[in-house]
């Protein structure tokens, strides 16, 4: 297969060859020029070679494009002649504020503020940056296509595929549906009236009509939104929390109101306002105690967020959390008095002038509790769709903070000043709201936990002061549907038992494993039947993780050489019972960016991996791979015995270990790894939230831009 991509540049005859390594420099080979044929009466004389000049910036090739990468006042002078677009970007690298590689494991940013393979290219950072704030949607794509070129030629990430959805469950559960970013909300789902009741073996606790049980596997990794970036976390917070904006159901075009009733924006979107829902209370079971919501609360919830620091907290690098604050609703009408504030919303868009207006373009007549600001350092077009994530779940400060609340509003201005709150909020896991909320989590969403028991269940009950409630009357005012008054889910890491707990009727949802699926399918329970359901292709990657700071995966070759030395589709086949897609870097299929022009699409090929593994120059006697996986999914189990079998014939001697999730994730975010299997599932639906954390290096720049030719 081509492994280099080839520039014609019509100079005489000039070819360059891009290896499409992207620290590589691309040099041009010039035509040699011709020999003076002899005569008898000269002596020839040999015309030396002239040296080829290096061109200063890396170049990838689209299949509609060049892009051309380099630092400022290199690559202005990069001419490449093409009937292709040229697209330059230019940088200038802040080195002093780039943070180096070990200070961001002993943080544990991977997959924060740095990709999950601890891998940099600055030339790729550049144009991570470039993309995020390009507004022309073709440039952007073109961007990312040069992205995925060199994420697919370097390997950091080792891609299998894309995965199809896979959902398993009764019939007698109505009403499911799919959003590619987040679970349904099970207040939304409802069951037959007369759907089976089940002891599950926990306390008093049923499966019934009006109880939604769960079978799954592992924990999430916190009970506060501050410090959970994994599927589990977000599906428990995406049931007990609420942000400003949200997508209903299946919307992905569009954000529809929660906590905010309306929001508006400056010119060129780089202030936000978001008038906040009146009435709102959160509810702490624990305590049975309610807490009044407004623009303060939103602001903190914010702001500590990105104190606290964990990985998820790189999202709110596209704001400006120091110049944000809550406004009264006076305050946001003289910034309204004075024009220049936009909104859009259904059909409806354009300058306002008033609240009232606002409101209106939004159909909300109903009482206000603040506007909160929210002040972004560069436009950033995706940012609707970031504040939909559950780590933004609005909290009530009065609950984390306790007796100091009423002397943090205070020395914060209410809000006005959140340097102020540094004094009551600490950097860390260690941070006492993140232990109050990590142990007993208050909610404002439409359920709360009520009862857990590490690593073996979790119940939730529907939240008796939920502002939106009103909704479940016009849902289930007749007899035809029974609600979800509960949510259990049930931890079980052992598929047999697991898929047994579905089989008897225990569970509604199963997370059967993929070489499993036949078990679960046309099933019959008390005149009900089992759903299986795998024909949606999802933007979800399965990937595998290269610790690229380590000997030998900060070798290229060796990244590619285990690329070729990968079963592809014993996985795809026995592993995903061919429910995953071949991709070669993670952008999925049809999004903007995903390419198959210049890329290398591995097969399994051991002779071609021997063959990189000798031009890498290692000897892989000398390493050993520790192959790990999340205890309980046997997927990436079998993945990972497959991987030692193939990685062990190139001479590396290959382990399997098991690790339990929250200590899977913590030491993927320190480097605490060689390679892992890992699966992603998107933040925000746009591009960037695939080659941003799980290619970015954390490069920082003074400036980056964007040329056209």
């Amino acid at each position: 297969m081509r492994r280099e991509l080839f520039y014609l540049l019509v100079i005489g005859l000039l070819v360059i060859s891009l290896a499409g390594c992207a620290q590589q420099e691309v040099k041009p080979t010039p035509t040699p020029a011709p020999t003076p044929t002899p005569t008898p009466t000269a002596t020839p004389v040999a015309t030396p070679t002239p040296t080829p000049t290096p061109i200063p910036a890396t170049v990838i090739e689209t299949d509609t494009s060049v892009v051309i990468v380099g630092e400022k006042g290199k690559v202005e002078a990069v001419s490449i002649p093409t009937s292709k677009k040229v697209i330059k970007v230019s940088y200038v690298v802040d080195k002093e504020n780039t943070k180096s590689i070990e200070d961001l494991m002993e943080a544990g940013q991977g997959f924060g503020a740095i990709n999950p393979a601890f891998w940099r290219n600055t030339e790729f950072d550049a144009l991570v940056k470039a993309a995020r704030f390009e507004t022309n949607p073709e440039i952007r794509a073109e961007l990312f296509k040069a992205m995925y070129i060199i994420a697919n030629k370097e390997v950091p990430l080792l891609v299998f595929g894309q995965n199809r959805m896979m959902r398993t469950y009764w019939d007698w559960v109505e009403g499911r549906y799919y959003h590619p970013t987040f679970t349904e909300r099970y207040d939304l789902i409802w069951e037959k009236p007369n759907a089976p009741s089940v002891d599950i073996g926990i306390k008093e606790y049923k499966n019934d009509a009006n109880t939604l049980v769960i079978g799954t596997i592992g924990w999430p990794e916190s009970f506060d939104p501050a410090t959970t970036y994994e599927t589990f976390g977000w599906e428990i917070w995406h049931q007990i929390g609420d942000t400003l904006v949200t997508y209903w159901k299946e919307e992905t075009e569009k954000v529809s109101p929660d906590l905010a009733v309306a929001w508006a924006h400056n010119s060129d979107g780089t202030e936000w306002y978001f008038i906040i829902r009146g009435d709102v209370v959160a509810y702490d079971p624990w305590n049975d105690k309610t807490y009044p919501i407004d623009a303060t609360d939103v602001a903190f919830s914010f702001w500590r967020v990105q104190r606290i620091g964990h990985s998820v907290s790189w999202m709110l690098d596209f704001t400006d959390l120091s110049k944000s604050a809550p406004l009264t609703e006076d305050e946001f009408k003289d910034i309204l008095a004075k024009g220049g504030i936009y909104a859009e919303y259904g059909d409806k868009s354009g300058e306002v002038k008033s609240m009232d207006d606002l409101l209106s373009m939004f159909g909300y007549s109903g009482k206000t509790a603040g506007v909160y600001k929210l002040v972004l350092p560069e436009p950033y077009a995706p940012i609707l769709g970031v504040i939909t994530d559950p780590f933004l779940s609005v909290l009530p400060m009065e609950y984390l903070l306790g007796d100091k609340y009423e002397e943090a509003l205070a020395a914060s201005d209410n809000g006005k000043n959140p340097s102020a709150w540094e004094a009551y909020v600490s950097e860390g896991e260690e941070d006492a709201t993140h232990q109050l909320m990590h142990q007993k989590p208050v909610c404002t969403g439409p359920y709360c936990v009520v009862d857990y028991e590490e690593n073996s269940y979790i119940v939730a009950k529907m939240n008796p002061y939920y502002w939106g409630k009103a909704l479940w009357d016009e849902m289930y005012a007749d007899a035809s549907k029974a609600k979800h008054e509960t949510v259990i889910w049930v931890i079980n890491n052992d598929a047999v038992s697991r898929i047994n707990l579905f089989q008897t009727g225990t569970v509604d949802f199963v997370a059967a494993p993929p070489e499993r699926i036949n078990d679960v399918k046309g099933l019959e329970f008390q005149g009900f039947h089992s759903v299986v359901k795998t024909d949606l292709l999802q933007p979800v990657i399965t990937y595998g993780v290269f610790n690229t700071y380590k000997e030998p995966f900060n070798n290229p070759k060796v990244r590619e050489a285990l690329a070729y030395a990968v079963p592809y589709d014993q996985i795809i086949q026995q592993v995903y019972s061919g429910n995953l897609e071949r991709n070669y870097a993670a952008i999925p299929i049809g999004w903007p960016g995903y390419t198959e022009y210049g890329i290398e699409k591995y097969t399994f090929d051991m002779a071609k991996a021997k063959q990189l593994i000798q031009e890498s120059g290692i000897d892989p006697t000398k390493y050993s791979i520790d192959i790990a996986y999340n205890t309980g999914n046997s997927a990436r189990e079998k993945i990972s015995a497959l991987l030692q079998n193939t990685w062990s014939q190139l001479g590396f001697k290959c382990t399997v270990t098991s690790l339990e999730w929250p200590v899977y994730l913590s030491k993927g975010e320190h480097g605490q790894y060689d390679y892992y299997t890992i699966g992603w599932v998107p933040d925000y639906l746009d591009t960037d939230n695939w080659v941003g954390p799980l290619y970015y290096g954390a490069t920082q720049f003074k400036e980056v831009k964007v040329l056209t030719e």
